[in-house]
């Protein structure tokens, strides 16, 4: 799933209706790249994030998605992260609302964060059941740090996982290698 121009996830990539990928990655940018390709496709989007909306629109090229602020503040567009039922409500209204759907949650850590994990993993198999049921798609970027291997364990097993190509790492200081030059790259694991 790695195109020639070096994003992570090409034109081809297998971005099928009902799946939920959990994309696992530092910085959400391949999960935002899986993102706009859906909408590409026609789906009618939504990102969930922990970044406000100005900034989200700045940054990608969501179209005319909605954008939901995970922040205390109140307003419109806004929702306390600790309130995840509301949050479950307005994913399943807008999920059930359109044909072909794609979400992004970024943010999850977040989520995490101020809930239980265990509370977090029933979120997160709940909507995967109303995304899988409803043909839509869902992209959760996480990063597996922030995690225990065994709460990432429990993500991935009912998650299709994508680890996107990084970009290969060069060795700035060859005063640390001794007199030999040398080259590291990172692989693409590709899927699990």
């Amino acid at each position: 799933m790695v195109s020639a121009d070096g994003s992570a996830f090409s034109p081809n990539a297998e971005f099928k209706p009902g799946n939920v990928y959990l994309v696992e990655e530092r910085r959400p940018k391949a999960s935002f790249e899986l993102f706009e390709h859906g909408l590409s496709l026609g789906c009618c989007g939504m990102v969930v994030s922990r970044e406000p909306p100005k900034r989200i629109m700045a940054e990608h090229n969501i179209g005319n998605s909605r954008v939901v602020w995970l922040t205390n503040l109140v307003g419109d567009g806004r929702v306390n992260p600790t309130a995840i039922g509301i949050l479950m409500s307005q994913l399943r209204s807008f999920v059930e609302s359109h044909e072909k759907t794609v979400i992004v949650i970024d943010g999850l850590e977040y989520l995490v964060s101020l809930n239980t994990y265990d509370r977090m993993l029933q979120f997160m198999n709940q909507l995967r059941d109303i995304v899988m049921t409803n043909e839509s798609s869902l992209v959760v970027p996480v990063d597996p740090r922030t995690l225990s291997e065994r709460e990432l364990a429990l993500l991935e097993r009912n998650l299709e996982v994508l680890i996107p190509k990084q970009p290969d790492v060069e060795v700035q200081d060859e005063s640390m290698l001794g007199t030999h030059s040398a080259e590291i790259r990172v692989l693409n694991t590709g899927q699990r």
